[in-house]
């Protein structure tokens, strides 16, 4: 998990707790693991809609090598992982990738994710849009909270091993985020060095 997402889910954390020591919110429920998480995942979000806000359609499918992501794929296999990890391992349930057409109109497989694409398959990966993975991506992310708010305290209860792993899961995603939000921030500056030298070097 990245420090920008720690800082800001444990802001949200503090700001509720101050309140309610306070006496500003008596009805406030005390912390749990799904408020930390909450903050974790939508700051996760935040920070891939800023990475990939300045970047062109042109850009979003450039790539540093033949055979490495672009932007485009990057973003897609966030949000391709999160979907599959919240609803096949977490509620057991099917994915919004199907249950609301997705996988039919990115025109994609259905059952990959894009984790373990060797090179061959990165090169002849074609993006969607721009606007439709931030749309795909931002109904992964509410469906990851709508998931945390179902599961509540007790299904997030770190003392069994059900909650646990839940818990373990979401983590996960988190650090899987920002992972790919540095590589999008790596291509995004490469891009923007090479605009900044001469065409004749």
């Amino acid at each position: 998990m990245s420090i920008i997402a720690i800082t800001l889910a444990t802001r949200h954390w503090l700001k509720r707790r101050s309140a309610t020591l306070a006496g500003e919110d008596e009805q406030a429920p005390s912390f749990t693991p799904g408020d930390f998480l909450s903050g974790a995942i939508q700051a996760c979000h935040r920070t891939l809609l800023q990475v990939v806000e300045p970047l062109s359609e042109e850009e979003m499918i450039w790539r540093p090598y033949p055979e490495t992501p672009s932007a485009g794929f990057l973003l897609w296999h966030v949000a391709r992982v999160q979907d599959a990890l919240v609803h096949k391992q977490i509620l057991k349930k099917p994915e919004v990738w199907t249950t609301q057409g997705w996988a039919q109109q990115f025109g994609l497989p259905i059952d990959e994710t894009g984790q373990d694409y060797a090179g061959e398959q990165i090169a002849h990966f074609r993006e969607p849009s721009k606007a439709e993975l931030i749309d795909y991506l931002g109904a992964t992310f509410n469906a990851t909270l709508r998931a945390i708010e179902r599961l509540g305290s007790e299904g997030l209860d770190v003392s069994s091993e059900e909650g646990m792993q839940r818990v373990r899961y979401l983590v996960i995603l988190t650090t899987h985020a920002n992972l790919h939000a540095g590589a999008i921030t790596h291509i995004r500056d490469v891009l923007a060095a090479s605009r900044e030298v001469p065409s004749e070097i």
